[in-house]
């Protein structure tokens, strides 16, 4: 085949993956492997990038960034996420949530409980189920006419969707037990 001037597709995802930003970063779409996008994910955010984007989740977003675990919502992934909003964090009382927020081993615990490795789907009705968080005891999903439930919390918003994986938003700060 001869060149016609155009580029061929390697050379298109050469230079695709040559690209920066302003800031010398490459941008999200560049390198799926490298910044937790699953492969053919329509999907630009991480789940870290979702959560901080999330008007209702910024006090999860400050208690991940908290207790260090950036890496691990920026992962490769997939995970689910039952991320409380920020009215379940108001829900604690006020001098629980600054020793929580003051304790990153913690803090740590608490917010893995809420991560699941994979992507969990909504319950179906009389169909509960139970999935294993990354710390603590296990979560049981359950769906009804009042709508879905994780343990005592209700899921809010399914489906909030990220590059590498899912956040399904919840009205309680869970407990891992």
């Amino acid at each position: 085949m001869k060149p016609n001037g155009k580029e061929t597709g390697n050379q298109r995802s050469n230079a695709k993956s040559r690209s920066t930003t302003p800031n010398g970063h490459a941008p999200v779409s560049a390198s799926p492997a490298g910044n937790g996008a699953d492969e053919g994910s329509p999907y630009a955010e991480s789940l870290l990038d979702k959560c901080a984007s999330t008007p209702r989740l910024q006090a999860f977003n400050a208690a991940i960034g908290a207790a260090g675990l950036a890496d691990l919502l920026r992962g490769s992934g997939p995970l689910t996420i039952f991320a409380p909003t920020d009215r379940a964090f108001d829900k604690l009382p006020g001098d629980e949530r600054a020793a929580l927020l003051g304790d990153a081993g913690r803090l740590s615990d608490l917010i893995r409980h809420h991560v699941v490795t994979g992507r969990v789907k909504a319950p179906k009705a009389k169909k509960p189920r139970n999935v294993t968080p990354q710390f603590g005891d296990e979560l049981h999903l359950t769906a009804s006419d009042a709508g879905f439930h994780v343990d005592e919390a209700r899921i809010v918003k399914t489906n909030i969707r990220a590059s590498n994986g899912v956040i399904h938003a919840i009205d309680t700060v869970l407990d891992p037990g």
